[in-house]
């Protein structure tokens, strides 16, 4: 029987069910996690939004738009209207990681999420996209500005952590560093005091940086133990760089943890379910 499009496309399109999260789908990662300052908006994309008008009532429906499939399930709408937006349609991210969408004169704007529906089922288009520039972010990151524990053995992935020394839930996630080396993944530290790029945090992941051995510091900065070394400039950039880059990904807490398919989560998550996450990721 077909559904009426109001509440059943709300729970047909709701984040929690087709929408990827940027939460790992391991139980627990979402609260044991370090909470940030939150410095990010969506407010500056907000204002430049413009109402789309409806053109002529009787403009004729798409007979595609009808009864809309979406993931194998009929939906009768209650009302379809043409609006005034002329493709191509453009995605347009801002510096600050915000995402909306375009048309050519930028007259017309759309916040929110893209699907595709696909014969197969909806696909994130949005979520897609996401993944693809966090990995591209992190990949222009230079070697100098994260510490790397390299993979043990044959790899199976590369993960990216957003950390922060004074975190219990980091130091939590740093005791099983050999554990998930010694699985083959790559684990690639990058900064983010929580505090942000002026916090004693901060200081701390500086000084780690400029470090003859990053990893034996970190493990020091863990254990609240004292590092001498005194940043210098390139490593305080270094830790400013990975803080602003955690902004734009919308971290509000650490550890974050990025998959090797770009796929974002925050809190700790034991090693035996971090490692499977990992193996799904390369599926």
């Amino acid at each position: 029987m077909p559904h009426a499009a109001g509440d059943y496309l709300e729970r047909l399109l709701d984040a929690g069910n087709l929408r990827r999260r940027q939460r790992l789908e391991l139980s627990g990662g979402a609260a044991m996690k370090c909470d940030a300052i939150a410095l990010r908006s969506a407010a500056a994309v907000l204002a430049m939004l413009t109402s789309i008008p409806r053109l002529a009532a009787d403009d004729p429906v798409p007979d595609a738009l009808k009864a809309l499939t979406l993931n194998g399930q009929v939906v009768t709408p209650d009302a379809v209207h043409r609006v005034d937006l002329e493709g191509p349609i453009y995605e347009v991210r801002l510096r600050n990681g915000d995402t909306f969408y375009s048309d050519a004169q930028g007259r017309h704007m759309i916040v929110g999420t893209l699907f595709d529906n696909a014969p197969g089922g909806l696909i994130d288009v949005t979520e897609r996209n996401d993944r693809q520039d966090r990995l591209d972010q992190l990949n222009a990151l230079a070697d100098g500005a994260t510490v790397v524990y390299p993979a043990r053995g044959d790899g199976i992935g590369e993960i990216a952590v957003f950390t922060d020394p004074t975190c219990p839930f980091c130091e939590r996630l740093h005791q099983d560093i050999d554990r998930l080396t010694a699985a083959g993944i790559t684990v690639r530290y990058v900064p983010y005091p929580r505090g942000g790029s002026d916090s004693p945090a901060a200081g701390q992941w500086a000084r780690v940086l400029c470090a003859d051995d990053a990893r034996q510091a970190m493990a020091t900065a863990f254990g609240g133990g004292a590092l001498n070394d005194m940043p210098t400039q390139h490593c305080q950039e270094a830790v400013i760089e990975g803080f602003w880059l955690g902004q734009r990904f919308g971290i509000q807490g650490t550890p974050t943890i990025v998959l090797p398919d770009g796929e974002m989560g925050e809190g700790y998550v034991p090693a035996r379910q971090l490692i499977q996450a990992i193996k799904r990721a390369r599926q």
